[in-house]
């Protein structure tokens, strides 16, 4: 494809998306606006107080144990990371 036949097509892409934009902001500018009662009257669900999940809602005992899990996990992978390190030989 030769470089005009390229920037022709380009320019029609451009102006059918210029086009396409005046549309758009046309059919907004002539929509109805929402008249203000209509917010007014909306029904609004709250979910009672008493039904809501406490925030944070794991025990001290689970948050304990999942500490103690993970610094086990942490103790393992640094005795691992030591080992491989003792493992490879000095390059001098």
């Amino acid at each position: 494809m030769s470089t005009k036949r390229l920037l022709a097509e380009i320019d029609r892409g451009i102006s059918a998306l210029q086009k396409a934009r005046a549309l758009c902001l046309k059919s907004e500018a002539g929509a109805p606006k929402a008249k203000a009662t209509a917010v007014k009257t909306a029904k609004v669900t709250k979910v009672p107080a008493k039904n809501r999940s406490p925030r944070g809602g794991m025990s001290d005992e689970g948050r304990a144990k999942i500490a103690a899990a993970q610094q086990k996990r942490w103790a393992k992978a640094k005795r691992e990371k030591n080992k491989a390190a003792l493992r490879v030989p000095a390059t001098a």
